[in-house]
């Protein structure tokens, strides 16, 4: 079993913002809710699902006032849903990452303390999913079209309970050309790629999330355009995707 430590954090992405510099923890709660069932007459106390989920999440770190880092990610945009993605074993194709669908920004706490940097503190209730896959695109920048079969994953079976996809864009400038593409590729031979779910064409950093529907073949990967006309295009960003 592979053990990781706070080094091999990748990235921490919420709704296009890679704030992974800026925080020292990042701790998830996931909890199936459960009703007793013991009646009359039973001397042990007897515990069963009801069929609900939730979880929670807590960010903490240290304050940071640059254009695109914590502040202006957490200021003022309590009750805002987000979409967050974390690596916890790296940024590299293949590697496993967790996604989170609906975290809503409940607090933001700044404190100043004599002595010490200035910390930031956020926490999140679930109004969404939380869920695990696997990173087919790492964050990093593109400045043409192209893809990823020559890197796609393998998940040495096909599934068929469909899944879903995220994207997280931390910066974006077109040039000129009209918008960046993104879709998910799968391929039952690792040599024929088609298009599985395609990602709104993005003008601006940010997140989405999109579900999949049906049967995933066994390698998937990405492809990426910048469609329209123009001269340099670059966009960092990330893509993963996630099997039920």
């Amino acid at each position: 079993m592979a053990r990781y430590g706070s080094d091999d954090v990748g990235f921490v992405l919420i709704d296009g913002f890679n704030v992974v510099g800026a925080t020292t923890d990042f701790s998830e709660d996931r909890e199936a809710i459960l009703e007793e069932t013991h009646t009359l007459g039973d001397s042990w106390v007897e515990h069963e699902a009801v069929g609900l989920s939730r979880f929670s999440l807590t960010q903490s770190g240290f304050y940071d006032d640059d254009s695109d880092s914590i502040n202006e990610l957490l200021e003022g945009n309590q009750g805002t849903n987000r979409v967050i993605c974390i690596g916890p074993a790296g940024n590299t194709i293949g590697q496993p990452f967790t996604g989170v669908q609906g975290a809503i920004n409940g607090s933001y706490r700044r404190q100043v303390s004599r002595g010490a940097l200035h910390k930031a503190e956020s926490n999140y209730a679930g109004n969404g999913r939380i869920e695990d896959g696997v990173i087919l695109h790492e964050l990093s920048a593109e400045t043409a079209d192209g893809d990823t079969e020559s890197s796609s994953h393998d998940n040495a079976a096909q599934s068929t309970a469909g899944g879903a996809g995220y994207l997280q864009i931390t910066a974006i400038d077109l040039d000129g050309h009209t918008a960046l593409e993104v879709d998910i590729l799968d391929s039952a031979d690792d040599a024929t790629f088609a298009s599985k779910a395609a990602f709104t064409a993005a003008t601006a950093v940010g997140a989405e999330r999109i579900a999949i529907a049906g049967t995933i073949r066994r390698y998937t990967a990405v492809s990426y355009d910048f469609t329209g006309t123009g001269t340099s295009p670059s966009a960092t960003f990330m893509t993963g995707i996630v099997r039920y």
